[in-house]
Parts: structure tokens; sequence; C-alpha cells
């Protein structure tokens, strides 16, 4: 296993303290002898701090992330997502591949909200004062982690990125046109969303994410539309249209007419139908009309049609 040791070197740490400033206090008698070497299974680091407390969660810190960069020198991940574009009639048009590297980040590391304090094989700290009487704190942490230890923390991180990778793929790979309800679809949109937030800001991954929600928003943009299935002057029964495929649904649509009244849109089924009174307003040598507009994901998708 690779030895450990610390960021700046504990040694100096003591020598620079001993010919400047004066050691005013201190955890134990005995300086512990694994101060500033290294031992196999643990990681050795000091920090200071104008408080005890500072400088004991600056060593927990950089405990941390020498966790963190153990983890990172072992292990190699990417992530390669096949993306389905889609043609205006459903049909996959091409596939791209999305590549990205990962970097190792302590959120994907569970492990790490356990490491604290109390796990330590052992400590030591001073309080010096400096010539001009100000103090601070020297933490120094033996902190185990063995070579067991760090082959689990690999693996338990491996298997979580190969789980992400894994629902990404699924998100790249919905085509709608395999959908039979549109919010089956606007769910599936929001999961991808909620998936993206899901990872830390850094994760490349969110890039990916971003580009399977714009193919998604590109297919409803290319294939959804109103068409009215039957009109006349007392109701107007409209669907929405995948393709060739009417999709059930639960979104009401808005309407707009410049001559009917009295206008109430119920769910029927599959569709919309739409009540109201011709007889007000509309004259027969005239254009009467009746729009339909749905909004999905921030899109209108409309129709006019006009009454007979």
């Amino acid at each position: 296993m690779k030895r450990w040791i610390t960021l700046a070197t504990a040694l100096l740490l003591i020598g620079a303290a001993v010919a400047a400033d004066k050691v005013v206090e201190k955890s134990s008698r005995h300086t512990p002898d694994w101060i500033g070497g290294m031992e196999e299974g643990y990681i050795i680091v000091s920090a200071e701090g104008i408080t005890l407390d500072e400088a004991q969660q600056k060593a927990m810190t950089n405990v941390r992330e020498q966790i963190v960069s153990a983890i990172a020198t072992r292990v190699h991940f990417a992530t390669s997502i096949t993306l389905h574009e889609v043609t205006d009639n459903g049909s996959i048009q091409s596939h791209r591949e999305l590549d990205s590297k990962l970097s190792v980040q302590a959120a994907d590391i569970p492990y790490l909200a356990n490491v604290s304090p109390s796990h330590a094989a052992d400590y030591y700290w001073l309080k010096s004062r400096t010539k001009d009487q100000s103090t601070y704190y020297t933490y120094h942490l033996k902190y185990p982690l063995s070579n067991s230890q760090l082959r689990l923390l690999v693996e338990e991180y491996e298997s979580r990125q190969k789980m992400l990778n894994d629902s990404l793929q699924a998100f790249a790979s919905t085509n709608f046109a395999d959908y039979d309800n549109l919010d089956q679809m606007l769910i599936r949109h929001a999961h991808l969303k909620q998936f993206a937030a899901s990872l830390h800001e850094d994760d490349s991954r969110r890039e990916i994410c971003a580009m399977i929600r714009s193919n998604y928003e590109q297919m409803l943009r290319k294939n959804l539309r109103v068409e009215a299935i039957s009109s006349d002057r007392s109701k107007t029964v409209a669907g929405l249209f995948y393709g060739d495929k009417q999709l059930p649904h639960t979104l009401v649509p808005k309407t707009h007419s410049n001559c009917l009244t009295a206008i109430e849109t119920k769910l029927t089924g599959d569709a919309a139908t739409i009540t109201y009174d011709y007889s007000t307003g509309c004259y027969e040598d005239e254009q009467n009309w009746l729009d339909i507009t749905y909004t999905v994901l921030g899109k209108k998708v409309t129709t006019r049609c006009f009454i007979p």
C-alpha cells in the first residue's frame, strides 16, 4: 500500500515552532514518534488553526482529501453514452457517442461522512505563542486506512458510478415514439431533471443530461401536434398526437375564438371536448374559428379549427 505523508512535513512545523514560537501547552508530555513519519495503513496529517477546534477540523479536512486522492489514483472511470436522435416521423436518425471523464469528488464517497476525530488512532496538539503574543494550535492526527478498506472504498465508488452511468444511458436511449401517454413523457423528462440535480456541480454528466433533455424537447417539438377530430356548431373534439399516435393526457388546453361564447373544456377519454355557444356571436357568412392550444414544456402546440 502507498504510504501516507502529510502535505506539509510535520517536522518542519515543529522545527519552525521551536525556532520562532514558544510552546505553552500540549496534549501530552511526550511527542509521539509517528509525527512526521510514515506508517503502513495510516494517514498522518498536521494542520494549524487559531483555535484547537479549527486546527482539528483542518486536520480532518486533510484526512478526507487524502482519502479522495487515494481513491482517485486507483479509479479509472469514464462515461460513454449513446444518444438517440429522432426524426420527424419518430424513427432513429443517428447515434452520437457522448464521452466524459469523471473526477473523483468527495460527494461521491459516502464513507467520508463517517470520518471523524473519534475514529482517529492517535492525535497530538500544541499551543504556541508567537513573539507578538498571539497564539495558535498545531494539530497532528494519525488516522487508520488499511489496504482492505481502501479496496472496498474503490469498489463502492465504481459500483455507484456504474449505477449512475446505467441510469444515464437509459435516459439517453429513451424514444418517445415508444410511449403511449403524454404524461409518461413528461414524467420521464422530470425524472431526468431530478437525476441531473442529484449530481454534484462539477460532474461532467450534467452536460450529457442537458443534451439528453434537449433531445427530449426536440422530439416533442418535431412530433407533437393538436388535431380536431370532429367539429360542429355545438362542440369540437380535439386530440393531441405524437406522430400518428393519439396520446392520452391530463393537460387541459386553452381556447380562444373570434365569435364563440360560453366555451367550456372537458377531458373525455383520450381527447378534449370543447363545448360552446355558436348562435350568439357567430355568422354564417364569416369565418368562425376556434384556437386550441396546449403548453408542453414551455412550448405552445396549437391548431385553429374553423367551425362549419
